[in-house]
This record gives structure tokens, C-alpha cells and sequence, in this order.
């Protein structure tokens, strides 16, 4: 490649020489091949730099998939500040849990007091209903017919999955079932709150136990404010989704609540000052109508 430039060189100058009538001298001949030389290996370089941009491999969406796979299967550190957190809330949800619980205790208490007194109401009047029936062997033929025809439209309404067909019936006596709640002890509760939270860092592929999901629903309704931390928060999303959705709601809920409450006392405030501003001028016009009053007295006792 190379050996045709001194030839180039060589006509060139002899143009050179027919146009000035000179010689060049031999530094000219070596600065132009060096130009040359330059210029070429500049060329050469840029297009080795395009073909290997061009042919750059491009990273599959495989390997995203993989690492994140494996990110899922690994635990997550926890930060200093997110164990702070956790350890600050730890009394006051157990405080909180212990009201709830001697809360859950009364009720069941009460709804038992009341099915002992139902029940005993009942079993005066199946005793009145069985003499009754003992006089007439017809009426218990009919009794059991409309009993089965009320068992089988019952059974129709049950089985409808449609809005507002079901019967309200069977939701009052599943909602009133009294039941007993677990009562746990301070140390139970403790445990618990810990074991809880530790299982937040786990792996996301490990799911979360019934009683991990049972405890964070306490711990979203009794402390939110745990969940305010983002660390906190975004391993609950990671681990349960659904749970962190619900948790939200349940926050959004409180807080619409909280609004409701400011704007229930503002609006009193207001109406407290409207009516201080009315009965104000109230008091200025009836003390306006008094003045006039004294005056057109003087003017009376003038007259006289």
C-alpha cells in the first residue's frame, strides 16, 4: 500500500518543479508521507472503534431475570435504623395488644351472657311448643311440611351468589358467634412482634406463616407508624404485596377519618365564631335601640 506514495510523491513534485522551476527537498517528501501515513491509520482506527460498537453484544433479559431470581432467594440485611425502629415500637404495640385483648375478652364475655340467657328463653318455649303439639297429630305433619318447604327456600337463598339475595340470617349468626380469643402473655406477644418483623428480611420466596400475616395485620392496626419507615415498608411490599395493598388502604382509611375529625372541629369552630360574631351585633343593635329608648325619654320629660 505504501509503495505507491513515493510515486505520488514523485509526480507530484515534478508538477512542482514544472510550476516553480524547483527542486523540493527531501523534508518535504517526509512530512507529506507522514501526513499521509497519519491520516490513514486515524481512518483505520475510527472504523475498527464503529465495527466494534456495531457488534457490541446486547444483554439478554434472561440475565435480568436471574439475578433478580437470586436476590429473591437471599436474605436482606436490616439497617440500623429500621432495628430502632422496630425495637421503639415493640412496647407500645405490646401495650396496645394487651388493651385489644382485655377489649376482645369483655365482648366474649357478654355475647356469652347473652346466648345463656337466649338459651334458656328457648328452652322454656320448646317445652311449651312440645305440649302444644302433643294435642294433635295433624299439626305436626304440617309443621314438618312448612318446615321442609322453609328449608328449601332457605337453601335457595343461601346457595345464590347474587348481591343482596343471600340471607342476612346466616351473616348475623356467623358475625355474633361469640368466640373465644387467644389471650397471649406479655413474653407471647413479644415473640411474636419479633418474629414478625425478622420474617420481613427473610427471602421473598419464602412465604409468610398464618401467624406472621395474623401478627402484622395487629401491628398495621394497633402501630401503622412502623410502617412508615421506607426500608420497613418496602420489605412488606416484596414479601406480601396483597398485605401491603391492605395495610395501605387501612392507613388511607385512617387518615380520611383523622380529616373527617379536623374538619368536623373546624366547622364548629366556625359556626362558634359566626354566631359570637351574630349575637355581637345582636348585643350592639338592642344597645343601639336602648340609647335611642333614653334618648326619646329625656325628650318625654322635657315636653312635661
Amino acid at each position: 500500500m505504501y509503495k505507491f506514495l513515493p510515486d505520488k510523491a514523485k509526480s507530484h513534485d515534478t508538477a512542482h518543479d514544472s510550476h516553480m522551476n524547483k527542486t523540493p527537498s527531501p523534508n518535504s517528501k517526509y512530512v507529506a508521507m507522514t501526513v499521509l501515513a497519519a491520516t490513514l491509520s486515524g481512518a483505520l482506527l475510527l472504523g475498527g472503534c464503529r465495527q466494534q460498537t456495531e457488534t457490541a453484544p446486547v444483554v439478554d433479559d434472561s440475565q435480568a431475570t436471574e439475578q433478580v431470581a437470586s436476590e429473591d432467594s437471599k436474605p436482606v440485611p436490616q439497617s440500623e435504623s429500621a432495628a430502632a425502629r422496630i425495637e421503639q415500637f415493640e412496647p407500645i404495640y405490646v401495650t396496645q395488644m394487651q388493651r385489644l385483648q382485655r377489649r376482645l375478652q369483655a365482648e366474649y364475655e357478654s355475647l356469652q351472657a347473652a346466648d345463656s340467657t337466649r338459651s334458656a328463653e328457648d328452652l322454656l318455649l320448646n317445652s311449651a311448643d312440645t305440649a302444644g303439639d302433643n294435642t294433635t297429630n295433624s299439626g305436626d305433619a304440617a309443621t314438618a311440611q312448612n318446615r321442609e318447604s322453609g328449608d328449601e327456600a332457605a337453601a335457595d337463598i343461601n346457595t345464590s351468589t347474587e348481591v343482596g339475595e343471600r340471607d342476612l340470617t346466616v351473616l348475623k349468626r356467623i358475625s355474633l358467634e361469640p368466640r373465644k380469643p387467644i389471650m397471649q402473655t406479655e413474653d407471647e406477644i413479644i415473640d411474636s412482634y419479633q418474629q414478625a418483623t425478622a420474617a420481613l428480611y427473610q427471602p421473598v420466596i419464602t412465604p409468610l406463616s398464618a401467624d406472621e400475616v395474623d401478627t402484622l395485620i395487629n401491628i398495621a392496626t394497633l402501630v401503622p407508624q412502623l410502617f412508615e419507615h421506607a426500608e420497613i415498608a418496602g420489605r412488606l411490599s416484596a414479601k406480601s404485596p396483597a398485605l401491603a395493598r391492605l395495610i395501605i388502604q387501612h392507613q388511607v382509611w385512617e387518615q380520611i377519618e383523622a380529616q373527617q375529625v379536623i374538619d368536623m372541629q373546624q366547622m364548629k369552630l366556625n359556626q362558634q365564631q359566626e354566631f359570637e360574631a351574630l349575637m355581637a351585633k345582636f348585643n350592639e343593635t338592642i344597645k343601639g335601640y336602648d340609647e335611642q329608648i333614653a334618648k326619646y325619654e329625656q325628650t318625654l320629660k322635657a315636653f312635661e
